[in-house]
């Protein structure tokens, strides 16, 4: 214990008054004193006055029995926001940000409180004359009310020291303040006068070890520290302290790689309450879990995105989480496949009614739709008890056993947010659910949550919140050049020269360099043994260390433990490793499987591929898209072919058509083709369908009169018809799009297709990577089909493309002996070519029954490009194709 600490615990024995510049400071002399006393041999003592300066201001209104009038922090802000919002309405100052104006303003009225200062006969600008209207507007609200905000503290104090209205102790100890404001030495003054002793407690430094280390990014800077940590948890340290400045930006980041390298079994725990270690900045309370599922599930509106319906589908607070999980993962995929990004409530439940598995979804959806019909407007109050109300209808929190920091959260929740929802009622008039909610959320994101319980021996701080702390060990982060001193950031609403008068914090550079000298003198007085630590680079920025960092003539290195990641254990561990290369699953027993061409498909691309899709049947989400997704438009384009060619039938009646009847057909099939496929779907709202089906109108009829009006005499035999073709042991279920029959007899077989990337030349390839037309080509020998295209119907782009046994047979598409792929097969002929393609299919089959899983893709770019497999098969790790097979 050092002597200032020594000298704070017995003032605090013989009853002096402690205030300490925060609350963890608080809380940490409040565990010396304990010791201190323990130390001396006592078994039982008093509470001592050991307080945070603001809760002494709090307790002494307390004492006068004016309690009622504090404003807490988040009434002040929504007062701010009420009075912006008021002025603001009708002009410009609409397109503010309503939280962040409000902060700025409730911070510069603070400001000016503490150094008893006013805008009145001040030079302005317009910004600050509109906060000055504001300013007053609130502050005759407040004498209005008798209500008092913080700021306000320091003189309602003085005013009852000065009546003799509060006893205070003979001794006051002022501890850990880096500097003290205007209204807080005034205070002082008023305490002396009242007859009691003030005395603030400085840290002197003793001749600390101190050494300073670069590391190579921010990244490398926590790993460090972090095996600094662990190198001194080695050696049983007791104390050990880790400051940043910008915790609240980086916390994260720290947490899980100090847990990575200090505690790695945590990483993996499914209770991670347990820590040797403790940030001092919780998180925000928004951030947890239990209350982020709390205020997803109250917000949402009647339409509902992707996400969120997901989100409801996986998350364990919800009732029935556990007994239907599987279903609901099943639904996922489901709704997923649909690719939209929003659904209505309603829809929704439409798609869920058939399944009786989901039942408690289902109730769950009825409940949400239920709550969302009133659209009363309810005081503040009112809304945070049909809140909890609606959450505990919808099994919030859930079934199973919560864990601490779970129970901890709601406790927090409960008491804070919803409470502080609740003290809103005699600010707010009645208001709506949206803007009960976003308070709501707010105030959650407001409220830091940190975990109770005993901290472990290594703390790592904020810059300010170490103020008065001591550590046996201690290493100072991110100290760059542009952290310490830090660039002043004046209040926009107090004009500079005020500001730059009255020394206000960030007012200047010398204020700010003022500032950060007396921080690093505190830190060199908080603990025996420092490092100084700062990163070289920002992604392309070279960075320098702080001028203020001292220069240390030390030429070790801090002590670092070895890498104690689990990944670093594991590429670290001296067991030896076998390797074995299967590539093979099971065989496959049965004849007929689901998949259809695709499965082929999928084995020319790539075998792991296809079975993983088809033997596994695995698959990677399905993503949404805006509007109407592109398979989705694909379909009913071919859906409206389909309905124009069962009428049509062949070329002739195409042609007996005006130029106004043709229009009307196409319009009236794309008409019934949109309420047939949205039969059972979630609708699109009635000006996208608008819009769709005149895009589709457009699309065909560029079509029908550049293409199949150019052609000769053709008659459609069949449009999506399906088929089972016996494909060596495999049976395959295949859907041909269209078949014509030419004059002479001969037919074509055709597919649809609406994409820009389409190559003939991939149904000469070696293996078949496009297996669907040349399936039916040699499938059926009866329908004597002399030709295989694509039917690319597209903007501007429309055309066959494809091959045909003989040129001129289809327009240009271009024959066999055309194709120098077809002279590389040694492919001269039409028998040939359906020689080669049936040995190819086959090949394919025979692979795919033996379960060849092989990760051999055809092509890196048109196998893998758009293949959801990426991150199962790792392709994206190899430098080539070459290598697939081996690092896979």
């Amino acid at each position: 214990m050092t002597d200032s600490h020594q000298r704070v615990s017995s003032a605090a024995a013989d009853g002096a008054l402690v205030l300490t510049v925060n609350k963890r400071l608080f809380r940490y002399l409040r565990d010396r004193f304990d010791q201190y006393m323990l130390d001396k041999g006592k078994s039982v003592w008093s509470t001592p006055l050991i307080v945070s300066y603001e809760a002494w201001l709090s307790q002494c209104l307390s004492d006068l029995g004016e309690s009622w009038r504090l404003l807490s922090h988040h009434q002040q802000q929504c007062l701010w926001e009420e009075e912006i919002a008021t002025s603001s309405r009708g002009s410009n100052l609409e397109l503010l940000q309503l939280s962040k104006t409000a902060e700025k303003a409730l911070q510069a009225h603070q400001l000016l409180n503490q150094y008893h200062l006013t805008l009145d006969n001040q030079s302005l600008t317009e910004d600050q004359r509109i906060f000055h209207v504001w300013q007053r507007r609130y502050r005759k609200r407040c004498q209005e009310r008798e209500w008092l905000d913080q700021s306000n503290l320091p003189d309602r104090i003085i005013a009852a020291l000065e009546n003799g209205q509060l006893q205070l102790p003979e001794q006051i100890l002022l501890f850990g303040f880096d500097q003290f404001s205007p209204d807080l030495l005034q205070l002082l003054d008023s305490l002396e006068a009242s007859g009691s002793s003030c005395e603030i407690v400085t840290v002197e430094a003793d001749d600390a070890k101190m050494m300073s280390f670069a590391a190579e990014t921010n990244h490398k800077e926590i790993e460090f520290a972090a095996r600094w940590v662990r190198s001194l948890l080695d050696q049983k340290a007791k104390s050990i302290g880790v400051v940043v400045p910008d915790l609240h930006m980086r916390r994260r980041q720290i947490e899980r790689i100090f847990r990575q390298q200090i505690d790695p079994v945590s990483t993996i725990s499914l209770d991670g309450d347990d820590s040797i270690f403790s940030l001092s900045l919780g998180g925000s309370l928004v951030d947890q879990g239990v209350v982020y599922a709390a205020l997803e599930c109250l917000g949402l509106g009647r339409q509902i995105t992707l996400d969120q319906i997901s989100f409801l589908l996986r998350t364990p607070y919800l009732g029935g989480a556990g007994s239907e999980a599987d279903s609901r993962a099943q639904f996922d995929k489901k709704i997923r496949s649909f690719r939209q990004q929003k659904f209505s409530l309603s829809g929704l439940l439409n798609a869920i009614a058939e399944n009786s598995e989901l039942e408690i979804f289902s109730n769950i959806l009825k409940k949400l739709h239920r709550c969302q019909q009133d659209n009363d407007k309810h005081f503040p109050g009112v809304w945070a008890a049909r809140f909890s109300d609606e959450l505990y209808t919808l099994g919030w929190p859930g079934d199973r056993s919560l864990l601490s920091s779970e129970y901890q959260a709601i406790k927090a929740w409960q008491e804070k947010a919803l409470s502080v929802l609740v003290s809103l009622d005699r600010l707010l008039p009645p208001i709506d659910r949206k803007r009960a909610l976003n308070l709501l959320n707010r105030i959650s994101g407001d409220i830091e949550f940190q975990l109770e319980g005993s901290a472990g021996p290594v703390q790592v701080v904020g810059l300010l919140e170490s103020s008065g702390l001591h550590f046996d060990h201690l290493w100072v982060m991110g100290m760059g050049e542009t952290v310490l001193p830090a660039r002043p950031q004046p209040n926009p609403f107090i004009p500079l020269k005020l500001q730059q008068l009255n020394d206000m914090p960030h007012s200047s550079p010398a204020r700010e360099l003022e500032f950060a000298e007396q921080v690093i003198s505190r830190l060199k007085a908080a603990s025996p043994d420092i490092v100084f630590s700062y990163p070289l680079r920002d992604g392309d920025c070279d960075l320098r260390p702080s001028p203020l960092v001292p220069f240390c003539t030390e030429e070790d290195r801090p002590t670092f433990a070895e890498f104690n990641d689990l990944s670093s254990l594991i590429q670290s561990s001296h067991q030896p490793l076998s390797k074995k290369d299967d590539w093979y699953g099971p065989s496959l027993h049965k004849k007929f499987v689901e998949g259809g061409t695709g499965l082929l498909k999928d084995q020319a691309h790539c075998p792991f591929r296809a079975f993983v899709h088809h033997r596994l049947h695995a698959q990677g989400f399905s993503e949404p898209t805006p509007g109407i997704s592109p398979m989705a438009r694909g379909d009913l384009v071919h859906l409206t072919l389909e309905k124009i060619w069962k009428q049509l039938q062949n070329r002739n009646h195409l042609l007996l058509l005006s130029d106004q009847e043709r229009i009307d057909l196409i319009q009236l099939m794309a008409e019934n083709s949109f309420k047939l496929y949205f039969k059972g779907r979630s609708v699109p709202v009635a000006e996208l369908l608008k819009l769709e089906i005149e895009r589709v109108t457009i699309l065909i009829r560029e079509w029908l009169e550049k293409v199949e009006i150019k052609r000769d005499y053709f008659q459609v035999l069949e449009t999506e018809k399906q088929h089972i073709e016996q494909i060596g042991p495999l049976n395959i279920r295949i859907q041909i799009d269209r078949i014509d029959q030419l004059e002479n007899g001969r037919c074509i077989v055709i597919d649809y297709k609406t994409g820009a990337d389409l190559h003939a030349e991939d149904l000469l390839s070696k293996p078949l990577i496009e297996p669907q037309l040349p399936i039916y080509a040699v499938a059926d020998s009866k329908s004597a089909v002399d030709g295989v295209v694509f039917a690319k119907v597209r903007r501007g782009e429309s055309r066959f493309i494809g091959v045909v046994k003989e040129k001129g047979q289809l327009g240009r598409v271009r024959d066999l002996l055309s194709y120098p792929q077809a002279k590389d097969l040694g492919v001269t002929s039409w028998d040939e070519l359906l020689l080669f393609w049936q040995q190819q299919l086959a090949q394919l089959a025979d692979d795919f029954v033996a379960g060849k899983a092989t990760v051999n893709p055809y092509d890196l770019v048109k196998s893998c490009q758009y293949c959801d497999l990426s991150g199962l098969c790792r392709i994206q790790e190899t430098d080539s194709q070459a290598g697939v097979t081996d690092d896979c």
